[in-house]
């Protein structure tokens, strides 16, 4: 179960390179901001264009999926390092975000069939190594930089990572798929099905909701603690860092086996406590808040990955796979934000915030268990 454990540090260790080095990248290969940031949005962007993966992972062999996607990362990734223009650019995230997606969807699949009951737990352990994987990327990179490596060395050395950990799965003797042995049972038929179960589509809605509480909300909280607060950049960025603090301490605690199960409502309230605090004139009430909001955050979508991956046996890849493509909804949340604060401020901005919380808490009113909430 440890190499299955390791797909969310593999992904997380990675994939902060293009958004780390984007100035280095822009300046050594000569392309404008425009086609940086279309490059930045084409990375995760084009996983909803590999919703068909999530599918076909209930079909197909988890091996093998896993595999081609290992190395497939490695190659897109090294393909990146070697490019000297925005086309092959363009082609390199296209190949990584691709590749990454079958890797991630083909892993966390086999996850849920070894883990069977204790599934949340493994998910918890996932998403922390997932944690430290946030903190190596910067890391890998500004080794690289500052070894004279640069930027293309850490694309090489990260390509190299995905390829060993492609061949380290290839070894491994993942569960085989439980949608082939039905006959009658179509992948475009069941993902119809899937795509009408109230349930699954609530989990995409809720997943949504948490992604607004992501990276984006970090920033716009430094932006308030710095323009409305007062507080000097650095100790903002510091503040705000306790969301991080806090992410990782609700997943080490969701680790334990033997830890109490909780619902997604005491998360809601807590994550809508976190955010009214950054209210608080004080700097210390500040790293509270963001430190609270990181904790329910990652707590809630561990409860909700844990609950529709297991929502319906033998289709956790199609189930996935329509979550993912509904929650992406919650993209648009930063854009909404943004025009928000540009026409009436921060703090009207961060109110949003508080309102998301609130839909968040209202939608798991009376829901008890993670069940519950689909």
């Amino acid at each position: 179960m440890v190499s299955l454990l390791l797909v969310g540090f593999a992904d997380e260790t990675v994939a902060f390179l293009p958004y780390g080095a984007v100035e280095s990248i822009r300046e050594d290969v000569g392309i404008s901001y425009l086609q940086a940031g279309l490059l930045l949005a084409v990375y995760p962007g084009i996983g909803l264009l590999g919703t068909p993966l999530g599918v076909l992972v209930d079909y197909v062999s988890r091996r093998a999926m896993a595999v081609i996607g290992g190395i497939g990362y490695g190659v897109g990734l090294w393909l990146f390092a070697v490019a000297g223009n925005f086309a092959t650019l363009f082609v390199a995230v296209v190949v990584m975000g691709l590749m990454g997606d079958a890797l991630v969807r083909a892993v966390e699949v086999a996850l849920v069939d070894v883990a069977g009951d204790k599934i949340e737990p493994a998910l918890a352990r996932s998403n922390l190594l997932a944690s430290v994987g946030d903190l190596v990327g910067p890391l890998l990179l500004a080794g690289a930089l500052a070894t004279g490596l640069g930027w293309r060395g850490a694309f090489w050395i990260a390509g190299a990572m995905m390829v060993a950990y492609g061949v380290l799965l290839a070894t491994q003797p993942l569960p085989r798929p439980t949608g082939a042995d039905d006959e009658e049972r179509r992948p475009w038929r069941t993902f119809l099905e899937v795509a009408r179960d109230r349930r699954v589509l609530v989990a995409g809605l809720l997943v949504g909701l948490l992604v607004a509480f992501d990276e984006t909300f970090v920033g716009f909280a430094v932006a308030f603690l710095t323009t409305d607060r007062g507080l000097s950049p650095a100790v903002a960025t510091l503040a705000a860092g306790g969301g991080m603090a806090g992410g990782l301490a609700a997943a080490a605690w969701a680790s334990r086996t033997n830890r109490r199960r909780i619902g997604l409502r005491p998360c809601a309230v807590l994550l809508l406590a976190g955010v009214v605090l950054l209210f608080v004139p004080n700097v210390v009430a500040a790293a509270v808040g963001t430190a609270a909001v990181g904790a329910a955050a990652n707590l809630a979508w561990i409860i909700l990955q844990a609950a529709y991956m297991t929502l319906r046996p033998g289709q956790a890849g199609t189930t996935s796979a329509v979550v993912d493509a509904v929650s992406n909804i919650g993209v648009l949340t930063p854009l909404a934000i943004g025009l928000v604060a540009d026409h009436h401020g921060l703090t009207v901005a961060m109110v949003s915030y508080v309102l998301l919380a609130l839909v968040f808490v209202v939608s798991t009113r009376r829901r008890g268990s993670a069940d519950g909430a689909l």
